[in-house]
């Protein structure tokens, strides 16, 4: 599909490459019908120095640079990165995300981003730090990048940003035939969903990740009771690492305790035989 194009002068031109990731973002704009066309305008500023593929709000998607160019939005990815900026503000809580604005705006992203997808055979994955060192494809948010790659400091769109309801929705597109139909690619041999009142051994293989990224600390029990302080520990993690702070333990929540480096704790000092 082809959409408005509105040109940014802060572009590193190719004649192709290689795209790997889309790059999540929030414009730290207010959410109006015109938030699009005031992101592109603003990267046509000369002293911007930033751009970004596509801006996206409640009702329309704006381009600024080629897919085949490399646009200027997220150090560490811009060159194998297709960037998308969206109408809010990283500080937005899921709530905010999914207001009737919100909603209209992710329906628009996401059949955009499912035909990148379709096109470059970019599996629907969420990609965490660890993912984008390791050379992953799929999509990732802006924090992730900075995290990744140590090169900026934004941390958009924020941990308010409803990740699985978004990659649902781009699944659902792919499913209704955007451009290449990869299918989604889930992470093999998932745990079970995970919430508050869940019980049993999962609840106890949870509940020692948790431990040993610092986070459910004693008199917390590894019972496999998933009560008030695991889902509090749970929502700690996720607002950590960038993903729904919700308290439910889904596929990216599992993901990202599995994936994620555990806090080695300190050996207990050694007395002294005297």
């Amino acid at each position: 599909m082809a959409y408005p194009f509105v040109p940014s002068p802060h572009f590193t031109p190719t004649s192709g490459r290689r795209i790997d990731v889309v790059v999540i973002h929030s414009m730290e704009m207010d959410e109006t019908a015109t938030t699009a066309e005031r992101c592109a305008a603003w990267f046509q500023n000369p002293t911007a120095k930033v751009s970004a593929h596509y801006c996206v709000d409640s009702d329309s998607i704006v381009q600024c640079v080629r897919e085949k160019d490399v646009a200027w939005h997220a150090p560490g990815a811009n060159s194998d990165g297709i960037g998308v900026e969206h109408a809010g503000r990283a500080a937005q809580t899921t709530a905010d995300w999914l207001d009737d604005y919100g909603q209209a705006m992710l329906a628009l992203s996401a059949e955009l981003v499912a035909g990148i997808c379709g096109r470059y055979r970019i599996p629907v994955t969420w990609l965490l730090p660890a993912d984008l060192l390791a050379g992953k494809r799929g999509l990732t948010s802006h924090n992730n990048v900075s995290q990744a790659f140590k090169r900026g400091s934004h941390w958009d769109p924020g941990p308010g940003f409803p990740v699985e309801r978004y990659l649902r929705l781009v699944s659902v597109q792919l499913g209704k035939g955007a451009q290449g139909r990869v299918p989604p690619q889930p992470l093999k041999d998932d745990p079970p969903t995970l919430r508050r009142g869940s019980e049993g051994w999962q609840v106890k293989k949870l509940q020692k990740l948790l431990r040993a990224h610092g986070l459910l600390p004693e008199p917390a029990k590894i019972d496999g009771d998933f009560g008030e302080l695991t889902e509090a520990s749970v929502e700690a993690f996720q607002s950590l690492h960038d993903l729904e702070v919700d308290g439910i333990v889904g596929p990216l929540t599992w993901h990202a305790l599995i994936a994620a480096p555990a806090k080695v704790a300190k050996p207990e000092p050694v007395p002294a035989i005297t």
